[in-house]
């Protein structure tokens, strides 16, 4: 049995900016009640966009494909969202499929624009959830987007 959504979050900013896989249709009040207020979904299809809507939550859609990494607008978007919601008092949740590949190229991403290297972003991912595995194509877009 898959563990419960809750205990699948990582923080990469505890309280603000968190990783999870993709919720189901009645994990979303757990999230919720764990302070979640925001939803991103990375993943390519829009599946769970509806259940977003019905449940009241906030969310941004920022597809990509598995395995493959964002663009730099799609950070942007992030940065502004999550500002947005942290600002009402809601913290972000980025999830893809798994929660392991495009949610922490994303997180990371968030990190590296907001003033870490790439290496200490990777690091705070890492720690946060030791079952990320990015694929080499995202470390490359990781290691550019740090780049000035």
């Amino acid at each position: 049995m898959e563990q419960s959504i809750s205990e699948n979050l990582w923080w990469v900013i505890p309280g603000k900016l968190a990783g999870v896989r993709k919720p189901t249709a009645v994990e979303i009040a757990e999230l919720q009640a764990a302070g979640i207020g925001g939803i991103v979904s990375v993943m390519d299809d829009p599946g769970n966009l509806d259940l977003y809507e019905q449940a009241g939550v906030a969310y941004r859609w920022l597809p990509v494909k598995g395995g493959t990494a964002p663009t730099r607008e799609q950070i942007a978007q992030l940065q502004n969202f999550v500002a947005e919601q942290n600002a009402r008092g809601a913290s972000v949740a980025v999830h893809c499929t798994s929660g392991r590949r495009r949610t922490g190229t994303f997180l990371a991403a968030y990190l590296i624009a907001a003033g870490h290297s790439s290496e200490e972003a990777l690091q705070i991912v890492q720690t946060a959830n030791p079952d990320v595995e990015l694929r080499e194509a995202q470390i490359e877009f990781l290691r550019n987007f740090a780049r000035p």
